[in-house]
């Protein structure tokens, strides 16, 4: 996977980007939506700020990822133990091997990630 115009932060709930740019996306953002075209082959994840006073210094309301060229997604489904509210708490992102595409729950730290890792994102409700 190769992104563009943005990294993966260190502390794997957060996005940089160059000129300073930082997202924390468990802490500042709530997730609002996933869009997928498939014949496009084009997903769209969307955050919103959070309300919370915490997040009143962030510069963004709304940050959007597009993803083209997409060939694997799949989708874990939530705890329903777990109140609605919780469903746009990032609890982590990172990259994967494709060989463990079944551990949502497992944290890679990505310093050696190879171009092939798919992208996984995990919510405090348990669904990714």
């Amino acid at each position: 996977m190769k992104f563009l115009g943005f990294s993966l932060g260190g502390q794997n709930i957060d996005l940089e980007w160059p000129g300073g740019g930082y997202a924390d996306l468990h802490n500042n953002f709530n997730f609002t939506a996933l869009h997928f075209e498939p014949s496009q082959a084009r997903l769209r994840l969307s955050w919103r700020k959070s309300a919370g006073e915490w997040a009143k210094r962030e510069p963004w309301a709304e940050l959007h990822l597009l993803f083209e060229g997409v060939s694997f997604l799949r989708i874990k489904e939530r705890d329903p133990e777990y109140p609605l509210t919780e469903d746009g708490c990032l609890v982590n992102i990172c990259l994967t091997p494709q060989n463990v595409r079944d551990e949502f729950e497992n944290i890679y730290f990505d310093e050696d990630a190879e171009p092939d890792y798919d992208l996984t994102l995990y919510f405090q409700s348990e669904w990714a």
